[in-house]
């Protein structure tokens, strides 16, 4: 009887979990941890401990749930309790699913399988047929491979097959739902379709709820876009809006506003299209879903093309490239922590070969076209000069020949004239003839002259305009190449920005399995230094430049995260950014980066601890060079201790000190309302970067 009362006062704790606030969750908490000082027998015990550790789960505070799941395996194990353990198992496989762990998810859902039908339980045998459905879903899709995909489908049937013969219904629905999804995946729309259907049809003498129905009417109408059959899938998308206005699922509500948007896109009806995006994008800031964020911006930027509002159709496509980014780049930081260590290095190591093998071919192809095209210049221009010099050289002296013998025509005509009978009229004609003759002669000698000269010339501009022709072809060849160099520069800084990521994430990690909070704080600080680098690298694949940063903007978003970082908030913190626009290669931009994340954390380290109204100024000024200033208005710091010494000094004393060397510059540290630290680098060092 005792027992009894007892697992009955559980089951009330338990009642509580059905609110979702994590006011509710926590009220449950301080319940259950009430019952565990008061005498138990083993097995409510271990429900005790099992549902704090699915409360803390539910707030995502997987290390409090782990710390309460240790005495469920251990009671359950010494009493051979199967339900206890196969308990455990569900939700440590729920938990290294949400982590990423998907193989240590699947031996832990495979072990619950086993103690679950050692105690014949056939309930959370069903149960757990459907999260490993779930679990392949999510492995199909991360891997891209879909024979993970059909085995989530066999154990969703079965699944189904158990809720069946217990006559389950909301749990059937439940899978019918899941199920569907996962033929979608597969592309077998119309099969996914059918589990949708079997979902809203009456069960076991019952009809679908609210909850469920809304859930079904969404995903037929999604379902019916992917066909584009947009008059049915607005059918069923407003029966899901009218529950989910009722019930206030902002989620959900933005879910069918981005699907009715998808069908007045299909129906070529923009206007609506647009109005039921935006509605999409006013229930997304409600609910906060980064993945949904990511789909609605996409619609929304498709309904406003299809509107012809191009402005604001590029605006939200930047956002949504931006979200898609932020996205796999979530999902690379999961994957990246289950790799070895030695990826980055060999990655690191294929990088730099691509990076040198087209340094090498660049200069080559400039190399050899530069060449090419100066003696193809160069023989264009003799060749030109040649041949006009032996036209002229031909012209003058056909021109002298002929003037010389008129000349010498006519002197001889004038002597003939004055010696000659004037009286023999027939004479004189016979002689203009001849003379008109001769000079049409010449006049038609030099007529082909002319001709001669203009087809060589014509030749001539025909071959130079062959050659124009490859010197353009060539030039465009070129441009072409330094496009793509640009791109692969533009991959490169990626790829690197991704490499810190792995290493920051290794560090992060590192530091969660340290016991030593010194070393802990070591591990940190360094991770701070490689996302100072990685910042950098990503400024350089954001934008055009693919050599030079904008200090101002990377000093910003630095100050800023290391802000953040250290628990303070734009409302507590006064942070001053007093810098001129400047753009800095990258070889100056990291080791600069670099001093300012070891300035600025020194100053969240120890300059706040007493004050009640921090501040941060960080100066950038071009004047005869470049001067960076970081002061903060703490107690101060005495110079002589930055300065080093025989004794070993701290590593962000000599990271620093190593730098500046490394820049030409000169470092001080002054007393002046505070620690103020100034960094000057000489115009010269940043010329020659």
């Amino acid at each position: 009887m005792t027992s009894l009362r007892n697992r009955w006062f559980i089951g009330l704790l338990v009642a509580v979990a059905c609110c979702r606030s994590a006011v509710a969750q926590q009220r449950l908490i301080d319940s259950l941890k009430t019952a565990l000082t008061r005498k138990l027998p083993d097995t409510s015990r271990v429900h005790a401990y099992y549902d704090i550790a699915n409360a803390f789960y539910k707030q995502s505070q997987t290390d409090s749930a782990l710390a309460y799941l240790k005495p469920v395996v251990a009671i359950s194990t010494k009493k051979k309790y199967w339900d206890g353990l196969g308990d455990y198992n569900r939700l440590m496989g729920t938990i290294r699913t949400h982590q990423g762990q998907y193989e240590e998810a699947l031996t832990c859902f495979q072990q619950a399988i086993q103690q679950y039908g050692k105690a014949n339980n056939l309930h959370s045998t069903a149960k757990i047929y459907h999260s490993l459905g779930l679990l392949y879903k999510l492995m199909g899709n991360s891997q891209g491979v879909k024979a993970y995909t059909q085995q989530g489908i066999a154990y969703m049937q079965q699944a189904i097959a158990l809720n069946q013969q217990l006559k389950a219904t909301h749990s059937l629905r439940s899978n019918y739902i899941n199920l569907g999804i996962l033929y979608e995946d597969l592309g077998e729309i119309r099969q996914g379709r059918e589990c949708f259907l079997k979902g809203l049809a009456p069960m076991n003498n019952t009809e679908v709820e609210p909850e469920d129905a809304r859930i079904f009417y969404n995903n037929l109408g999604k379902n019916y876009n992917v066909e584009k059959q947009y008059s049915l899938a607005i059918q069923y998308l407003e029966k899901a809006l009218a529950i989910n206005l009722n019930l206030k699922r902002y989620s959900s509500l933005a879910h069918n506003y981005r699907n009715l948007a998808t069908a007045y896109i299909g129906l070529k009806q923009p206007d609506k299209a647009v109005a039921y995006a935006e509605k999409s994008l006013e229930q997304l800031k409600r609910s906060g879903d980064a993945p949904l964020s990511y789909s609605v911006h996409g619609t929304l930027s498709r309904a406003y093309a299809a509107a012809g509002q191009y402005q604001k159709a590029y605006d939200a496509a930047v956002q949504y490239k931006q979200i898609g980014d932020s996205l796999v780049n979530q999902a690379k930081t999961r994957t990246i922590a289950q790799l070895e260590g030695h990826y980055a290095v060999q990655q690191a190591s294929e990088l730099a070969s691509i990076k040198a093998s087209a340094e090498l071919a660049k200069t080559q192809a400039v190399a050899q076209v530069e060449a090419n095209k100066v003696r193809e210049i160069a023989a264009i221009q003799a060749a030109e000069a040649q041949r006009l010099a032996q036209i002229r050289t031909v012209a003058d002296i056909e021109k002298t020949r002929a003037i010389l013998e008129l000349q010498a025509q006519y002197d001889t005509q004038a002597k003939q004239r004055q010696i000659a009978d004037l009286g023999s009229r027939n004479l004189e004609k016979t002689r203009q003839v001849e003379y008109m003759s001769g000079g049409l002669g010449l006049m038609a000698l030099l007529i082909s002259l002319l001709i001669g000269q203009y087809l060589l010339i014509r030749r001539s501009n025909r071959k130079l305009a062959t050659q124009n022709g490859v010197i353009t072809a060539n030039s465009q060849q070129l441009a072409t190449q330094a496009e793509q160099l640009k791109t692969l520069m533009k991959e490169l800084h990626h790829r690197v920005k991704n490499n810190l990521a792995i290493v920051s994430s290794l560090l992060s990690l590192q530091a969660s399995n340290l016991q030593d909070e010194k070393a802990v704080q070591a591990v940190r600080v360094g991770q701070q230094r490689v996302e100072a680098m990685a910042l950098i690298h990503q400024r350089l694949y954001q934008t055009d430049g693919i050599t030079t940063i904008n200090i101002r903007s990377y000093l910003t978003d630095l100050a800023r995260s290391l802000m953040y970082a250290y628990g303070y908030s734009d409302r507590d913190f006064d942070l001053v950014i007093d810098a001129e626009d400047r753009k800095l290669d990258v070889d100056v931009a990291i080791p600069l980066g670099l001093i300012a994340n070891e300035l600025i954390t020194n100053a969240f380290k120890y300059a706040y601890a007493q004050s009640k109204y921090p501040r941060l100024r960080i100066g950038l000024h071009t004047q005869n060079g470049l001067t960076l200033e970081v002061q903060d208005n703490g107690p101060g710091i005495n110079p002589d201790d930055w300065v080093l010494r025989s004794g070993r000094p701290s590593f962000g004393k000599r990271l620093v000190t190593s730098l500046s060397n490394q820049l030409d510059g000169q470092v001080e540290f002054i007393q002046q309302d505070g620690a103020l630290c100034r960094l000057h680098i000489p115009e010269a060092r940043l010329r020659a970067a």
